[in-house]
């Protein structure tokens, strides 16, 4: 889940860890359609954010160390 606080997104550090995990054994687009299956089924959008949004926050975290 994630919640926005000065205009930052944050996410559960469990949530990053299975994700950087999968990274490891699927493609960036494939972890790109996981991570959108995540968000819409997981969060829960506020104040005009959008999926996308989320989706490409969520991305950025996982992959920050490229």
């Amino acid at each position: 889940m994630s919640w926005k606080g000065n205009d930052k997104y944050h996410w559960n550090e469990e949530t990053i860890e299975h994700f950087v995990t999968e990274s490891n054994f699927h493609s960036k687009e494939v972890i790109k359609e996981f991570v959108a299956d995540f968000v819409y089924v997981n969060c829960q959008l506020e104040d005009g954010d959008t999926e996308e949004e989320l989706v490409n926050d969520l991305m950025s975290k996982i992959y920050e160390d490229e």
